[in-house]
Protein backbone atom coordinates (compact mmCIF):
# COMPACT_ATOMS: atom_id res chain seq x y z
CA UNK A 1 0.00 0.00 0.00
CA UNK A 2 1.38 3.49 -0.64
CA UNK A 3 1.99 5.60 2.57
CA UNK A 4 1.16 8.95 2.88
CA UNK A 5 1.55 12.17 5.39
CA UNK A 6 -2.66 11.64 5.30
CA UNK A 7 -1.76 8.81 6.80
CA UNK A 8 0.79 8.77 8.96
CA UNK A 9 0.28 12.60 10.20
CA UNK A 10 0.67 15.94 8.75
CA UNK A 11 3.23 16.60 11.52
CA UNK A 12 6.86 16.25 12.49
CA UNK A 13 5.72 12.96 14.21
CA UNK A 14 4.31 12.07 10.99
CA UNK A 15 6.98 12.65 8.98
CA UNK A 16 9.17 10.43 11.26
CA UNK A 17 6.82 7.58 10.47
CA UNK A 18 6.63 8.17 7.05
CA UNK A 19 11.04 7.92 7.38
CA UNK A 20 10.24 4.40 9.01
CA UNK A 21 8.54 3.13 6.16
CA UNK A 22 9.89 0.66 3.16
CA UNK A 23 8.80 3.39 0.76
CA UNK A 24 10.78 6.70 1.90
CA UNK A 25 14.65 5.67 0.44
CA UNK A 26 15.64 8.43 -1.37
CA UNK A 27 15.83 11.75 0.96
CA UNK A 28 16.47 14.81 -0.66
CA UNK A 29 17.88 17.86 1.75
CA UNK A 30 18.09 21.57 0.58
CA UNK A 31 19.82 23.17 3.33
CA UNK A 32 20.33 26.86 3.67
CA UNK A 33 22.02 29.61 6.04
CA UNK A 34 19.97 28.51 8.98
CA UNK A 35 21.50 25.37 9.81
CA UNK A 36 24.74 27.06 10.29
CA UNK A 37 23.58 29.97 12.72
CA UNK A 38 23.81 27.45 15.83
CA UNK A 39 27.90 27.17 14.76
CA UNK A 40 28.06 31.20 14.97
CA UNK A 41 27.73 32.06 11.12
CA UNK A 42 24.88 34.56 10.98
CA UNK A 43 22.48 35.19 8.11
CA UNK A 44 24.10 37.10 5.87
CA UNK A 45 20.99 37.99 3.46
CA UNK A 46 18.92 39.35 6.98
CA UNK A 47 18.99 42.57 6.59
CA UNK A 48 20.60 43.82 10.14
CA UNK A 49 21.83 40.48 11.13
CA UNK A 50 25.63 40.45 12.84
CA UNK A 51 27.05 39.63 9.31
CA UNK A 52 24.91 41.86 7.40
CA UNK A 53 26.09 44.89 9.90
CA UNK A 54 29.57 43.65 9.14
CA UNK A 55 29.19 43.82 5.54
CA UNK A 56 27.10 47.00 5.44
CA UNK A 57 29.95 48.92 6.75
CA UNK A 58 29.14 49.36 10.67
CA UNK A 59 32.45 47.67 11.62
CA UNK A 60 34.39 48.82 8.28
CA UNK A 61 33.72 46.41 5.93
CA UNK A 62 31.05 47.41 3.17
CA UNK A 63 29.15 50.84 2.85
CA UNK A 64 26.48 48.58 1.13
CA UNK A 65 22.62 48.26 1.94
CA UNK A 66 22.08 45.12 0.97
CA UNK A 67 24.67 42.42 1.78
CA UNK A 68 23.66 40.11 -0.72
CA UNK A 69 25.19 42.88 -3.27
CA UNK A 70 28.50 41.24 -1.90
CA UNK A 71 27.58 37.94 -4.38
CA UNK A 72 27.50 40.27 -7.24
CA UNK A 73 30.17 39.80 -9.86
CA UNK A 74 29.94 42.93 -10.87
CA UNK A 75 30.78 44.35 -7.39
CA UNK A 76 33.35 42.12 -6.63
CA UNK A 77 35.12 43.70 -9.74
CA UNK A 78 34.99 47.10 -8.13
CA UNK A 79 35.55 45.85 -4.61
CA UNK A 80 36.79 42.90 -3.91
CA UNK A 81 38.07 43.28 -0.48
CA UNK A 82 34.83 42.67 0.74
CA UNK A 83 34.75 38.98 -0.43
CA UNK A 84 38.17 38.64 1.25
CA UNK A 85 37.08 39.48 4.32
CA UNK A 86 33.82 37.31 4.03
CA UNK A 87 36.17 34.40 3.68
CA UNK A 88 38.92 35.22 6.12
CA UNK A 89 35.48 35.17 8.68
CA UNK A 90 34.32 31.74 7.01
CA UNK A 91 38.16 30.03 7.33
CA UNK A 92 38.37 26.03 7.34
CA UNK A 93 39.09 25.74 11.64
CA UNK A 94 36.79 28.79 12.90
CA UNK A 95 33.36 27.34 12.92
CA UNK A 96 32.26 23.60 13.24
CA UNK A 97 29.56 22.04 11.86
CA UNK A 98 26.19 21.71 13.57
CA UNK A 99 23.70 18.63 14.96
CA UNK A 100 21.88 19.41 11.50
CA UNK A 101 24.67 18.75 9.40
CA UNK A 102 25.33 15.91 11.39
CA UNK A 103 21.39 14.40 10.79
CA UNK A 104 22.32 14.82 7.35
CA UNK A 105 25.49 12.90 7.07
CA UNK A 106 23.89 9.94 9.58
CA UNK A 107 21.02 9.90 6.61
CA UNK A 108 24.37 9.74 3.97
CA UNK A 109 25.68 6.10 6.30
CA UNK A 110 21.86 4.85 6.47
CA UNK A 111 21.82 5.19 3.02
CA UNK A 112 18.91 7.17 2.59
CA UNK A 113 20.76 10.48 1.21
CA UNK A 114 19.71 10.73 -2.27
CA UNK A 115 21.47 13.94 -2.18
CA UNK A 116 22.43 17.50 -0.24
CA UNK A 117 21.94 20.41 -1.78
CA UNK A 118 23.10 23.62 -0.30
CA UNK A 119 22.57 27.12 -0.81
CA UNK A 120 25.67 28.01 1.67
CA UNK A 121 29.11 28.05 1.15
CA UNK A 122 30.83 27.77 4.50
CA UNK A 123 31.87 24.11 3.76
CA UNK A 124 31.07 22.38 7.01
CA UNK A 125 28.94 20.14 4.34
CA UNK A 126 32.35 18.36 3.98
CA UNK A 127 33.84 18.80 7.11
CA UNK A 128 31.48 16.76 8.42
CA UNK A 129 31.80 13.63 6.13
CA UNK A 130 28.69 14.34 3.23
CA UNK A 131 30.72 12.66 0.42
CA UNK A 132 31.23 14.50 -3.07
CA UNK A 133 28.63 12.27 -4.83
CA UNK A 134 26.13 13.23 -2.05
CA UNK A 135 26.66 16.89 -2.32
CA UNK A 136 25.71 19.71 -4.20
CA UNK A 137 26.87 23.04 -3.62
CA UNK A 138 24.36 24.91 -5.49
CA UNK A 139 26.87 28.84 -5.53
CA UNK A 140 30.22 26.78 -5.45
CA UNK A 141 32.85 26.82 -2.70
CA UNK A 142 35.82 29.59 -1.79
CA UNK A 143 37.69 26.99 -1.25
CA UNK A 144 39.22 27.20 -5.07
CA UNK A 145 40.00 30.40 -7.24
CA UNK A 146 40.42 30.92 -10.68
CA UNK A 147 42.39 33.52 -12.75
CA UNK A 148 39.62 35.78 -14.56
CA UNK A 149 42.10 35.97 -17.42
CA UNK A 150 40.89 33.79 -20.08
CA UNK A 151 43.68 32.88 -21.50
CA UNK A 152 45.32 31.98 -18.33
CA UNK A 153 42.33 30.30 -16.35
CA UNK A 154 44.52 29.01 -13.55
CA UNK A 155 43.42 26.93 -10.58
CA UNK A 156 44.43 27.67 -6.97
CA UNK A 157 43.67 26.51 -3.51
CA UNK A 158 43.47 27.97 -0.02
CA UNK A 159 46.55 27.25 0.77
CA UNK A 160 47.63 29.85 -2.34
CA UNK A 161 44.96 32.05 -0.94
CA UNK A 162 46.43 32.35 2.60
CA UNK A 163 49.82 32.51 1.88
CA UNK A 164 48.87 35.85 -0.10
CA UNK A 165 46.92 37.02 2.65
CA UNK A 166 49.64 36.67 4.97
CA UNK A 167 51.93 38.54 3.13
CA UNK A 168 49.36 41.32 2.84
CA UNK A 169 48.91 41.08 -0.65
CA UNK A 170 46.07 40.75 -3.43
CA UNK A 171 45.71 37.49 -4.73
CA UNK A 172 46.93 38.00 -7.76
CA UNK A 173 47.35 35.25 -10.55
CA UNK A 174 51.08 33.90 -9.94
CA UNK A 175 51.46 33.39 -13.88
CA UNK A 176 49.89 35.77 -15.29
CA UNK A 177 49.29 38.58 -12.07
CA UNK A 178 45.69 39.19 -13.24
CA UNK A 179 42.75 39.43 -10.62
CA UNK A 180 41.30 35.78 -9.72
CA UNK A 181 37.87 34.92 -8.08
CA UNK A 182 36.70 32.46 -6.15
CA UNK A 183 34.65 29.41 -7.76
CA UNK A 184 31.48 30.49 -6.76
CA UNK A 185 28.15 30.65 -8.62
CA UNK A 186 27.48 34.85 -8.42
CA UNK A 187 23.88 36.16 -8.14
CA UNK A 188 22.29 36.32 -11.32
CA UNK A 189 24.36 34.13 -13.10
CA UNK A 190 22.99 31.18 -15.24
CA UNK A 191 22.18 28.26 -13.14
CA UNK A 192 20.79 25.92 -16.42
CA UNK A 193 23.05 23.35 -16.68
CA UNK A 194 22.87 22.44 -12.56
CA UNK A 195 18.84 22.09 -12.87
CA UNK A 196 19.62 19.20 -14.76
CA UNK A 197 20.74 17.55 -11.93
CA UNK A 198 17.85 18.94 -9.86
CA UNK A 199 15.36 17.31 -12.49
CA UNK A 200 16.95 13.64 -12.00
CA UNK A 201 16.87 13.97 -8.02
CA UNK A 202 13.50 15.66 -7.54
CA UNK A 203 11.59 12.46 -9.64
CA UNK A 204 13.59 10.08 -7.76
CA UNK A 205 13.15 11.72 -4.07
CA UNK A 206 10.26 9.95 -1.41
CA UNK A 207 11.26 13.14 0.43
CA UNK A 208 12.06 16.49 0.64
CA UNK A 209 13.87 17.86 3.65
CA UNK A 210 14.52 21.95 3.67
CA UNK A 211 16.47 23.13 6.45
CA UNK A 212 17.61 26.46 7.45
CA UNK A 213 16.07 28.19 4.42
CA UNK A 214 12.72 30.25 3.81
CA UNK A 215 13.59 29.48 0.14
CA UNK A 216 13.01 33.24 -0.42
CA UNK A 217 16.17 33.52 -3.25
CA UNK A 218 16.12 32.66 -6.65
CA UNK A 219 17.23 30.28 -8.42
CA UNK A 220 17.69 27.85 -5.61
CA UNK A 221 13.76 28.66 -4.24
CA UNK A 222 13.05 26.43 -7.76
CA UNK A 223 14.34 23.11 -6.82
CA UNK A 224 11.48 22.43 -5.00
CA UNK A 225 9.16 22.11 -8.33
CA UNK A 226 11.76 19.13 -9.62
CA UNK A 227 9.89 17.21 -6.69
CA UNK A 228 6.73 15.13 -7.69
CA UNK A 229 3.29 16.22 -6.28
CA UNK A 230 2.53 13.44 -3.91
CA UNK A 231 5.98 13.71 -2.41
CA UNK A 232 6.01 14.80 1.44
CA UNK A 233 7.84 18.05 2.12
CA UNK A 234 9.09 18.71 5.53
CA UNK A 235 10.66 22.39 6.57
CA UNK A 236 12.57 22.77 9.83
CA UNK A 237 13.15 26.89 9.48
CA UNK A 238 13.15 29.79 12.09
CA UNK A 239 10.36 31.31 9.70
CA UNK A 240 7.86 29.79 7.02
CA UNK A 241 7.76 29.86 3.23
CA UNK A 242 6.94 33.01 2.46
CA UNK A 243 5.87 31.73 -1.40
CA UNK A 244 6.82 34.63 -2.82
CA UNK A 245 5.59 34.76 -6.60
CA UNK A 246 8.32 37.33 -7.63
CA UNK A 247 11.48 34.37 -7.07
CA UNK A 248 9.15 31.29 -6.55
CA UNK A 249 7.41 29.36 -9.12
CA UNK A 250 3.69 28.65 -8.47
CA UNK A 251 4.07 25.42 -8.98
CA UNK A 252 6.92 25.03 -6.09
CA UNK A 253 4.53 26.80 -3.00
CA UNK A 254 4.16 25.47 0.31
CA UNK A 255 0.59 24.59 1.81
CA UNK A 256 0.84 23.53 5.73
CA UNK A 257 -2.74 25.05 7.39
CA UNK A 258 -5.47 25.17 4.34
CA UNK A 259 -7.97 22.36 4.45
CA UNK A 260 -6.21 21.77 1.18
CA UNK A 261 -2.89 20.60 3.02
CA UNK A 262 -2.29 17.18 2.36
CA UNK A 263 2.07 17.15 2.21
CA UNK A 264 3.93 19.82 3.61
CA UNK A 265 5.03 19.90 6.78
CA UNK A 266 6.66 23.20 9.07
CA UNK A 267 8.45 22.98 12.26
CA UNK A 268 8.94 26.81 12.98
CA UNK A 269 12.10 27.32 15.27
CA UNK A 270 15.88 26.60 15.82
CA UNK A 271 17.25 24.33 13.11
CA UNK A 272 18.94 21.95 15.54
CA UNK A 273 16.37 22.05 17.92
CA UNK A 274 13.90 20.43 15.27
CA UNK A 275 16.54 17.90 13.96
CA UNK A 276 16.54 16.92 17.56
CA UNK A 277 12.68 16.31 18.02
CA UNK A 278 12.81 14.44 14.64
CA UNK A 279 15.42 12.17 15.58
CA UNK A 280 13.65 11.71 18.73
CA UNK A 281 10.50 10.60 16.87
CA UNK A 282 13.04 8.57 14.49
CA UNK A 283 14.98 6.97 17.88
CA UNK A 284 17.94 8.13 15.98
CA UNK A 285 19.47 10.26 18.97
CA UNK A 286 22.25 8.04 19.55
CA UNK A 287 22.96 7.06 16.00
CA UNK A 288 23.45 10.87 15.41
CA UNK A 289 25.58 10.89 18.52
CA UNK A 290 27.77 8.06 17.00
CA UNK A 291 28.83 10.26 14.02
CA UNK A 292 29.49 13.06 16.00
CA UNK A 293 31.98 11.45 18.07
CA UNK A 294 33.30 8.94 15.70
CA UNK A 295 37.02 10.23 14.65
CA UNK A 296 36.82 13.67 17.07
CA UNK A 297 33.73 14.57 14.58
CA UNK A 298 32.06 16.52 17.57
CA UNK A 299 35.14 19.09 17.87
CA UNK A 300 37.21 18.70 14.97
CA UNK A 301 41.00 20.71 15.54
CA UNK A 302 41.33 23.77 12.98
CA UNK A 303 44.21 21.06 11.42
CA UNK A 304 41.67 18.14 11.36
CA UNK A 305 38.68 20.88 9.68
CA UNK A 306 41.66 21.70 6.71
CA UNK A 307 42.91 18.32 5.95
CA UNK A 308 39.30 17.29 5.55
CA UNK A 309 38.75 20.11 3.05
CA UNK A 310 41.79 19.71 1.37
CA UNK A 311 44.37 22.04 2.79
CA UNK A 312 47.24 19.40 4.35
CA UNK A 313 49.77 18.75 1.22
CA UNK A 314 51.60 16.41 2.77
CA UNK A 315 49.86 13.17 2.09
CA UNK A 316 51.97 11.22 5.17
CA UNK A 317 50.41 13.69 7.45
CA UNK A 318 46.45 12.78 6.30
CA UNK A 319 44.49 11.34 9.00
CA UNK A 320 42.07 7.85 7.95
CA UNK A 321 38.57 9.15 6.99
CA UNK A 322 35.49 9.04 9.47
CA UNK A 323 34.66 5.94 10.48
CA UNK A 324 31.21 3.52 9.00
CA UNK A 325 28.11 4.21 11.27
CA UNK A 326 27.64 1.01 13.13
Amino acid sequence: AVVSLQSTGLSLKGVARYMMTAQCQNILVLSGAGISAPAGIPDYRKFGGIEARKLMGEEGYLEKQDARELFEKHYFALMPYGMLRFVQGLWPGNHRPTYAHYFIRTLQEKGLLLRNWTENIDNLEKVCGIRDDKLVEFYGSFLTWRCENRACETVYDLLWLKERLEMFQFPNCSKCFEKTAPEIRWYHENSNSIFRQADVDGANCDLLIVIGSNLGVAPFCEIPKHVPWDVPRLVINDTTIANDSDVMDLNVYFDFDSENAYRDVLWEGNTDLGILSLCSYLQWDKDVKYVMESDTALLPTRREIQERLGMIRDESERKKPLPKLR
